[in-house]
Formats: structure tokens, sequence, C-alpha cells
């Protein structure tokens, strides 16, 4: 009775509508998205980027992603910030993958 419940609130609960409705899409025109592995490994990478470091020693940048997948991929957010979202892939062949974006990487359908 419990279970069924549950079941029924999380499937009309207006969260669960609102966070299907989310792609990631590129920065600047990119056809690819950086999912970060957390906040601090995406600021990492930003002041590395800006560095310069990442031309000259790429992996220390590239050791810092979760995943990359394309501009459109379907996501779902797990905790909603003011810079950044934590959000979780569930499409295409990286669906499960879950990490950190810029705010301007998150669209709505």
């Amino acid at each position: 009775m419990y279970k069924t419940l549950l079941v029924l609130a999380l499937s009309f609960s207006p969260f669960s509508a609102f966070a299907a409705d989310f792609k990631v899409v590129g920065m600047g025109g990119s056809d690819q998205v950086f999912i970060w592995k957390n906040k601090a490994a995406q600021s990492e990478a930003m002041s590395l980027i800006s560095a310069n470091v990442h031309k000259t020693y790429p992996t220390l940048v590239m050791r810092l992603l979760s995943c990359m997948v394309k501009s459109g991929t379907g996501v779902i957010v797990t905790d909603m910030g003011f810079a950044t979202h934590d959000i979780k892939v569930v499409d295409g062949e990286n669906a499960g993958c879950r990490g950190n974006i810029p705010t301007e990487a998150l669209k709505s359908n």
C-alpha cells in the first residue's frame, strides 16, 4: 500500500515532470558538452583553461571530466544551483553519467 502511494506521488510530482524537460547545450556553438566530475573539478578546469594549461597539458583537464555528451542530450537536474547544476545524463551512450555543468549549458524544452 505504502509503496503504491510513493510511486504515485513520485510519478505525479511537479519535480518529475519538470526534471525530464532538460537538455544540455554546447557553449559557444560547440556540439559537445563537458560534464565535470563536480563543482570543484569544473572550477579547477576553468582555471587551467584560462591559464592556457590545457594546450600544453590536456590530461590535466581531461582527468576532471566525468564525460562528454552531444549537445541536445537529455538530462535530469539532481541539484540546481546558481552558477552550476549537478545533473545525470538520461539519453545516449553516456546515460547514467553524473556531474556538474555551468547554468548556461542547461536548456529546458
